[in-house]
């Protein structure tokens, strides 16, 4: 017992030891000398003058959040408000106290690209990559079963109307069930 004792009280005044020439030890044994202590005739370098450092402008987003689902034919997506439980749990909020609209997502009038309209604002869909028309629509399905739920459609889109005009970005559908019923999400970039 008493080796042990004496074992553990060896092993901290190392360590205390150590710790103690780690943090106090090379700096007192650099020095040679006392520092003169600064006089009248010491003049400080002057700091040269640099302008102020800018300050980042937040990026300003816009999202745009609200609940999807597929009209009583199934060839038009309704989207209004969304609301949520004190659980955070999702659903479709009150249509008639907010701003409400419909995705086309094989639009005619718009070669077969996907047409937005939230209110006033329209919302284009455009490939991914500049030509490549499969690059429209990217799908990510749960377990790679597209017919499983849940599943998420991400489009790459231009705002050519409303208050978002010029902007660019994504809309997402997050699919919770068929036929179709979710969250829709809207993510605009500034205008450049």
């Amino acid at each position: 017992m008493r080796n042990r004792l004496l074992g553990i009280v060896a092993v901290l005044v190392a360590v205390f030891g150590l710790v103690g020439y780690t943090l106090g030890g090379p700096n007192a044994l650099a020095q040679s000398g006392t520092p003169e202590p600064a006089t009248e005739t010491t003049a400080a370098t002057p700091l040269a003058e640099t302008e102020a450092t800018p300050v980042a402008q937040p990026v300003r987003v816009v999202t745009l959040v609200g609940w999807y689902q597929n009209d009583e034919t199934g060839s038009i997506i309704e989207i209004g408000p969304l609301q949520t439980t004190d659980q955070l749990v999702a659903g479709p909020g009150d249509p008639t106290s907010t701003v409400t609209g419909t995705a086309d997502l094989e639009s005619v009038d718009h070669d077969g690209l996907p047409y937005i309209v939230l209110g006033d604002t329209i919302l284009e869909g455009t490939p991914m990559f500049e030509g490549d028309f499969d690059s429209v629509f990217n799908w990510i399905y749960y377990q790679g079963d597209p017919a499983l739920r849940p599943a998420t459609l991400v489009i790459p889109v231009i705002a050519t109307a409303g208050p978002y005009e010029g902007r660019s970005g994504t809309v997402t559908f997050l699919s919770r069930s068929t036929p179709g019923s979710g969250i829709f999400v809207a993510m605009l970039n500034p205008n450049e």
